[in-house]
């Protein structure tokens, strides 16, 4: 039972962003490798419910002692980088993906005279400095269907032939670059347009077959409408690139180009702040960042959360919760004066490099006297403002920057704005912050309706009261248990029966 506690209290703490679960045995045995959209979402779905429908998880649940994760830039990361963990582990609870099948992909090798378009399953003997990659899909039904929309925007040659044109070329798909019929130099903006294509970057071609789309629906033609918009999401799909994990065969490996992605981003951050801020900021500014959040309702059961980034990575076992002490009414700048004070005096905790705060301009300028000079102090809003004035809602950064020559009883510090061109980290650690601190806040509700609750029956004291909440995970939980096991908690069965029609009736 500890075990189980243990690992629902792991899994409450996964990020929701995308990546890769591995489930251990408590004998360290990989038993099965997933991916997900959402880390937190998919890995609790495994803990609720029977799993009728998939026995070979059902068999596996009550083996499962420990979990893991890796995440990921986005869901096709995932997806090939879960079909190379099951490949490399061969978890026993794993039915598909390990045989030799794999994701398809398309390869143009453009170090070729004529280069051609080609459907792979295995990326290992592609060189990607001769070529391009664009994938992966799951299905080749997919893939094919792009495939041959593009070769009929845009014909590339699948033959070699150098004496007479093959059948494509009367049906209008091969060029037959070998025979004349085409210049070497129309040829390759033919693959160049189709690369741009792959890429993402015809959207005018995209955006007229949505317009085509809506007009299709429109005209009840919902078919049709829907096999275009298939079409689209496919090509849009396709058009990914995904250089963190394509040819990757070893977890290993996806570590080590994780972390030199993860730094390459953070030095570039660093810049980026740095020049906003007028200094030279190095990248160990950014080693440690700490974003916090508060969570309430009216001020009543007040917690502050504290999530942690190391070296661009999000690290669960580092986050913190903070109950609000001094305030019991609405009042995010003192709440987070609080939880920073407290933090800040925390000596068990390593010092972090950077405090991000869920707030903008008036939360850092309330807070800006509390944090030590040498922590970078930054904020991130929702930029309401821009709602007002009836533009799109987009996050907003703020930066700490201290005032030269400042004298004293002057201002030390002033509040500015910035932009970056990859706020994704800072994003994602104040969406976990804000996670955070809700669950902690729903939690506390949670058991306070409880304890209400239960407090209204006569007999029912604190003792009896934590003994049942101990033993029953929710109310209905103890609404539809047996009087007799309830009977054994409370010693009397009389109350036993109070409590279920009082639960039953509420």
């Amino acid at each position: 039972m500890k075990g189980f506690t243990r690992l629902r209290e792991k899994v409450e703490l996964l990020p929701g962003t995308p990546g890769v679960y591995k489930f251990y045995d408590k004998y360290g045995h990989i038993l099965y490798v997933g991916k997900a959209t959402n880390l937190r979402s998919r890995v609790s779905s495994y803990f609720v419910g029977g799993h009728e429908d998939r026995p070979h998880i059902k068999s596996m649940l009550p083996k499962v002692w420990d979990v893991e994760f890796l995440t990921t830039n986005n869901e096709v990361e995932a997806l090939i980088l879960e079909a190379a963990l099951i490949k490399e582990y061969q978890p026993k609870y794993n039915v598909l993906l390990k045989d030799d099948k794999s994701y398809a992909w398309l390869y143009i090798n453009t170090a070729d005279e004529f280069p051609t378009v080609k459907i792979i399953r295995d990326l290992t003997n592609v060189s990607t400095a001769k070529g391009r990659v664009f994938g992966p899909y799951p299905h080749g039904r997919a893939i094919r269907q792009v495939y041959r929309y593009i070769r009929k925007l845009y014909p590339f040659a699948t033959c070699r032939n150098t004496d007479k044109p093959c059948f494509y070329h009367h049906i209008g798909l091969c060029p037959c670059p070998r025979l004349g019929l085409i210049s070497k130099e129309d040829y390759r903006k033919n693959i160049e347009e189709i690369i741009k294509f792959l890429q993402g970057k015809k959207i005018r071609h995209i955006n007229r077959l949505e317009k085509r789309m809506r007009k299709l629906a429109n005209e009840l033609r919902f078919e049709e409408a829907i096999r275009l918009r298939d079409q689209i999401d496919e090509l849009r799909h396709l058009g990914r690139q995904n250089k963190l994990v394509a040819g990757v065969s070893q977890e290993r490996e996806f570590l080590e180009r994780q972390m030199r992605y993860r730094r390459n981003m953070l030095k570039r951050l660093a810049n980026e702040i740095g020049e906003a801020m007028g200094l030279v900021l190095d990248v160990g500014e950014l080693m440690r960042i700490e974003c916090f959040d508060i969570s309430n309702i009216s001020g009543r059961m007040a917690y502050g959360s504290m999530v942690v980034a190391v070296n661009g990575g999000i690290q669960t076992n580092e986050y913190r919760v903070f109950k609000i002490r001094s305030k019991d009414e609405p009042d995010d700048y003192s709440m987070l004066g609080e939880v920073l004070q407290r933090r800040l005096a925390r000596e068990d905790l390593p010092t972090p490099t950077t405090i991000l705060i869920d707030g903008g301009k008036g939360h850092l300028g309330h807070l800006q006297n509390l944090v030590p000079e040498y922590v970078l102090l930054m904020g991130i809003s929702k930029g309401r403002w821009r709602r007002k004035k009836g533009l799109r809602l987009k996050d907003q950064l703020w930066v700490r920057v201290p005032i030269c020559g400042a004298v004293e009883g002057e201002e030390k510090y002033e509040i500015l704005p910035f932009k970056v061109s990859d706020m994704s980290l800072l994003t994602a650690l104040r969406d976990e912050a804000h996670r955070f601190a809700i669950r902690h806040h729903r939690k506390a509700r949670a058991l306070h309706n409880k304890k209400s609750l239960l407090d209204s029956i006569d007999g029912i004291g604190p003792k009896r009261r934590k003994a049942l909440l101990q033993r029953f995970p929710s109310l209905d939980a103890i609404a539809d248990a047996d009087v007799n096991e309830i009977a054994t908690i409370v010693r009397s069965k009389p109350l036993a029966e109070k409590i279920v029609r009082s639960l039953k009736s509420r």
